[in-house]
């Protein structure tokens, strides 16, 4: 099956989702009809748990576990259409009850695992093991990324067995459902066209459904795993709890940094798949204050460097900040720095 038709829906949903966003509130109403009854969400529905409501807002139900519908399944990542130098959406902190894929087929895919940042290449491969928490940056227009969930079920006999030459990967494989510190593996290869043909050659078998599809497909599924083990590189990703929490805290900072005027805790929370009590306990074990006296401090650090680095007004930072009240803010202020904003400006000036 040629590819790019297999993709066709995923690209008309990245457009469908850039109108959404741009949308006013009145129009938003129709294009969200769209894309629930869209070709992409009507798949999708039928192989995982996310609902296009998730999907649009990119926040996932706080701890949710996004779970299998089938032993197997594929599904085309959608690409973005921003604006000429908009960021790509990120989307939320998830996890998974299934082994996943990603094959970076044409351009390359950002990926956060477990708070590391990996930027994969054409001709990557991320294998994932299950309850690792995870979030993705939405690919370009041109990047051509293809997932792949594994159920228990479909992993069992012939699968499994078959890495027992590799040690390290049928480890992996065997510990997969337990609470381990084997995360995921990447594998990179130069020529990747032999990986490609076999995918191309799975897409066609799970979109036709011939009888006896589901034997075929594992039997390719069997050579796809041999292509891997045996002529990838490949690397093993080891996380200690600590490292995770320290990887994960470097990155909840960094958004509140990002969105020092919008963030909420319950938004943030939910971003990185934490209960919001949990962030807050989270973060006064890490940094020794709740979410709230944080942020405020990260605020008042913000508006410091505004005052001695910028000619805005105090009302103007103070807007940019998000604080709601230019009394408190001067109450704040002085507790920290000691004396008013204009005062804090001037001593600077001078």
């Amino acid at each position: 099956m040629d590819m790019e038709t297999w993709f066709a829906p995923a690209i008309e949903m990245g457009r469908l989702v850039r109108q959404y966003r741009i949308a006013q509130e009145d129009e938003k109403v129709e294009l969200e009809r769209r894309i629930q009854n869209s070709a992409y969400i009507s798949r999708l529905n039928t192989m995982q748990s996310f609902s296009s409501v998730d999907f649009l807002r990119g926040i996932v139900e706080e701890q949710k576990v996004n779970f299998i519908k089938r032993d197997f399944f594929l599904n085309p990542a959608t690409p973005s259409f921003g604006g000429e130098g908009e960021a790509h959406y990120q989307l939320s902190y998830h996890r998974h009850d299934y082994m996943e894929f990603i094959f970076v087929l044409r351009g390359s895919y950002v990926q956060s695992i477990n708070g590391v940042l990996h930027r994969h290449q054409a001709g990557d491969v991320c294998m994932l093991n299950p309850n690792v928490i995870h979030r993705d940056e939405v690919s370009g227009p041109e990047d051509r990324v293809l997932f792949m969930g594994l159920s228990a079920g479909f992993l069992k006999g012939e699968l499994a067995r078959f890495f027992a030459p590799h040690p390290e990967i049928a480890a992996f494989m065997e510990n997969q459902f337990g609470r381990t510190d084997q995360q995921y593996i990447l594998f990179h290869r130069e020529d990747f066209s032999p990986v490609e043909g076999l995918l191309e050659q799975i897409v066609e078998e799970d979109e036709r459904k011939l009888p006896g599809h589901h034997l075929v497909i594992k039997g390719y599924l069997v050579r796809l795993f041999g292509l891997l083990a045996e002529n990838h590189g490949y690397t093993y990703h080891y996380q200690s709890r600590k490292e995770i929490e320290e990887n994960l805290l470097a990155e909840i900072l960094n958004y509140m940094q990002e969105h020092l005027d919008t963030v909420n805790r319950t938004e943030l929370a939910a971003f990185f798949h934490f209960n919001p009590d949990y962030l807050n306990r989270f973060l006064l074990q890490k940094t020794g204050e709740n979410y709230s006296s944080h942020l405020r401090f990260m605020r008042l650090q913000a508006a410091a460097e505004q005052l001695k680095a910028t000619d805005k007004s105090v009302n103007e930072i103070i807007r940019e900040l998000g604080f709601s009240n230019k009394g408190h803010f001067n109450r704040m202020f002085r507790e920290k720095y000691g004396m008013l904003p204009g005062a804090y400006r001037k001593e600077w000036e001078n």
